[in-house]
């Protein structure tokens, strides 16, 4: 079987780098929206991987990325001992896609609409 998913969305937070005995990893999570009518799906990331961790690293809170990787369904319990379960993505080798921001332009003070440009006699239909 194949478990392969790919999503973009903002990051909900500043990645965060957590060093363990044996291995490092990197979490952060994804907000991910369905639209308008729907509520938005938030998925924790971890990256493993030394590159994964540093392109997971390189992103901001509000960051726009696309992410591919593994879906995994993961089970806790709460403070209150309720047993809780959540989505994650095991992101996978590079996996991370940052998106560069479109920067909106004000247009210059003395342009016109291209269609108050042009009389009738100049278009060629």
């Amino acid at each position: 079987m194949i478990n392969s998913v790919t999503f973009t969305g903002n990051l909900g937070g500043d990645p965060e780098e957590i060093k363990g005995e044996r291995q490092t990893r990197a979490k952060a999570s994804l907000a991910v929206s369905q639209g308008k009518e729907k509520p938005t799906i938030w998925l924790d990331l971890t990256a493993w991987g030394q590159w994964e961790i540093k392109d997971l690293m390189r992103c901001r809170k509000g960051s726009r990325i696309t992410v591919s990787g593994r879906l995994e369904l993961r089970e806790w319990n709460d403070r209150d001992g309720n047993s809780r379960q959540t989505y994650g993505i095991s992101v996978s080798r590079q996996g991370i896609e940052q998106h560069e921001r479109e920067e909106r332009r004000a247009p210059a003070q003395n342009s016109q609409p291209i269609a108050s440009a042009l009389d009738d006699d100049d278009l060629p239909f």
